[in-house]
């Protein structure tokens, strides 16, 4: 029950967050809709999220809020996933989308 809880939690404040600012739109910061990430891992250009999430939770060593987003980051893609830790904190990995290496937080 708590872990629910900390878990909407979480996603309140990131709703808000994406809510406000430069940063609710999404698509204008690089990061592709749904259809454009479909469209790039059917044609080959990234491994598709549902290939590497095992991968992904393993090294995340908390709870993957979704959505993760597919953005271009300075020519490369790159899956941005957050992460509810243990210790109740919101994290960002960055995870090469051509590879599905784990890049950092």
């Amino acid at each position: 029950m708590f872990k629910r809880i900390l878990i909407f939690l979480a996603l309140g404040a990131l709703v808000s967050v994406s809510s406000f600012g430069p940063a609710s739109s999404a698509f204008a910061d690089g990061c592709l809709s749904p259809g454009e990430a479909r469209a790039a891992a059917q044609s080959g250009e990234i491994v598709p999220l549902s290939r590497i999430i095992g991968q992904i939770r393993a090294a995340a060593d908390g709870e993957i809020l979704p959505p993760p987003q597919l953005c271009n980051v300075g020519g490369r893609f790159v899956y941005l996933v957050n992460v509810l830790t243990r210790g109740g904190q919101v994290t960002r990995l960055t995870v090469d989308a051509s590879s599905g290496s784990i890049l950092g937080n």
